[in-house]
């Protein structure tokens, strides 16, 4: 298996063609993949307050850091899993 990776600009047609390298297998279905900059990924609307992982991480960092203990986490998980049956 091989990775053909190249890079393109959108134009406003938003039609964008490739041409493969000429050692490409013909003939096989593939699978095509389109990675936006992670400064223009977007969320769905009403999915996250955060755009990129980068601002999740960074609100992450301002959290204080919980005062449970492993036991009474522990603890709360086990009550949680005996409130199903």
């Amino acid at each position: 298996m091989f990775a053909y990776q190249f890079w393109q600009e959108i134009p406003a047609t938003h039609r964008i063609t490739i041409e493969l390298p000429h050692n490409a297998p013909v003939g096989e279905q593939v699978q095509i993949i389109v990675l936006f900059p992670e400064q223009q990924a977007r969320t769905q609307p009403g999915n996250s307050q955060f755009t990129t992982m980068a601002e999740f991480a960074a609100w992450l960092q301002t959290q204080p850091p919980s005062t449970r203990t492993t036991e009474e986490i522990e603890r709360q998980v086990q009550e949680e899993r005996d409130s199903w049956e």
